[in-house]
């Protein structure tokens, strides 16, 4: 590959952020706050932490496994066959779920400038139509990505300045702590749908200069820039709204509204929305990029499915995913699906943490493994059934591959 067409650390960090910052802080505000209370601003700065160090776990890797492919080239390293096809597929699907999930916040949002919105309709027309741009190559995604960047971050800091003078002191006297140490984890874990994109940088990692020193230092410099961003919309949020805020399906939206008057409300969700649609770019785009993956370097992926086009683009690759996605996005809501991206991020950080201790990198190895278990008694129970009956069917097509195979 050319060294012009190599990823700059700047834009890495774009795509580390627009890949980050999407629906989770704006739409389940109100659900971290009515399970922890004020002390939600405690869970998003333990679950970024834990975020922090998992990502250590990745960067670790990376220095060793520079290639493509992320947490599915350590596991196949570490496991071998069966648990390299498992974890890239589960990344494949988690990459997919987040799309959905994020057409589905979109389509919350959109609800709220208008509640008659034909939100099925217009959400598998959005998941179609970005799969026709996903065709033409990823050049068109890069240019889109860069600017829902440039103008998520401008929204980001129009909310943060315009608010933050217009809190009350008096909204956090009360830690309305009523769900107990359950609904504590329940916000800790919700909150690890606010990073859904850290773990695709090293699946990119062969389109960066230098991946060995670029990518540990942007995913710590991306993970620190969106804790910080998503601690200053919360607190704000919270000392505006109070113990209201959960009665709103996007809290922000409510606060800028009350400041700004009826201008306020179309401008931020035009802005959240602008901001939910960089992360649905960057979805669409790396999506096929892990699955085309799989099937360059896995022997239960066929090669035809990263068979590219013309445009560079892998076409069976890109089918799937938008066929996936818009399957999930019509049986699932926001709450569900957010839950399960996060159940199989689960799945690549236990593995990934594993991999670490067998790398000798005990100590991230270590604390990797124990913040992936704290994280999987977060879930709830349809989340546990479904992310394991996936896992399981994952299972069942391996080996049904493998018995055709011996015949």
């Amino acid at each position: 590959m050319k060294n012009d067409k190599l990823m700059s650390p700047f834009a890495v960090f774009l795509l580390g952020i627009n890949s980050i910052i999407g629906s989770g802080i704006f739409l389940l505000a109100g659900k971290i706050y009515k399970d922890a209370g004020t002390l939600s601003l405690l869970a998003i700065i333990l679950a970024s932490l834990s975020i922090l160090v998992i990502s250590f776990s990745y960067a670790n890797m990376a220095r060793i496994y520079p290639e493509n492919g992320g947490a599915f080239v350590y596991a196949k390293d570490t496991f071998g066959l069966f648990a390299g096809y498992i974890v890239g597929m589960g990344v494949w699907i988690q990459s997919t779920v987040t799309l959905a999930a994020e057409v589905a916040a979109l389509m919350t949002a959109g609800q709220m400038l208008d509640d008659k919105l034909p939100v099925k309709e217009l959400g598998l027309g959005l998941i179609l139509a970005l799969g026709l741009v996903s065709y033409f190559g990823s050049g068109i995604i890069s240019k889109l990505d860069n600017l829902t960047s440039i103008v998520k971050i401008a929204i980001v800091l129009l909310f943060v300045f315009g608010t933050i003078w217009f809190t009350h002191k008096v909204n956090f006297s009360n830690v309305a702590f009523t769900g107990g140490i359950n609904g504590f984890l329940a916000a800790y874990g919700a909150v690890f749908f606010f990073f859904p994109g850290f773990a695709f940088l090293p699946v990119n990692a062969e389109k960066m200069r230098n991946p060995r020193r670029t990518l540990p230092i942007m995913l710590v410099a991306v993970i620190l820039t969106c804790m910080g961003v998503y601690v200053a919309i919360h607190a704000i949020t919270i000392g505006v709204l109070g113990s209201t805020l959960p009665n709103y399906a996007v809290p922000a939206a409510i606060a800028f509204e009350k400041l700004f008057g009826n201008l306020g409300l179309p401008v931020i969700i035009v802005g959240i929305c602008i901001s939910i649609l960089g992360v649905i770019i960057t979805a669409t785009f790396n999506a096929p990029v892990i699955l085309a993956s799989l099937a360059k370097d896995h022997e239960d992926v066929p090669s035809i499915v990263a068979q590219e086009n013309k445009f560079g683009a892998a076409t069976l690759a890109i089918l799937l995913t938008i066929f996936t996605a818009a399957i999930l996005f019509s049986i699932g809501n926001f709450v569900f699906l957010s839950g399960l991206t996060v159940f199989m991020s689960f799945v690549q950080y236990l593995s990934t943490g594993i991999s670490n201790i067998k790398e000798k990198f005990f100590k991230v190895g270590l604390a990797t493994i124990l913040l992936s278990i704290i994280l999987l008694f977060s879930f709830n129970l349809q989340v546990l059934e479904f992310g394991f009956g996936i896992l399981i069917i994952l299972s069942f097509i391996y080996f049904v591959i493998k018995l055709l195979q011996a015949i």
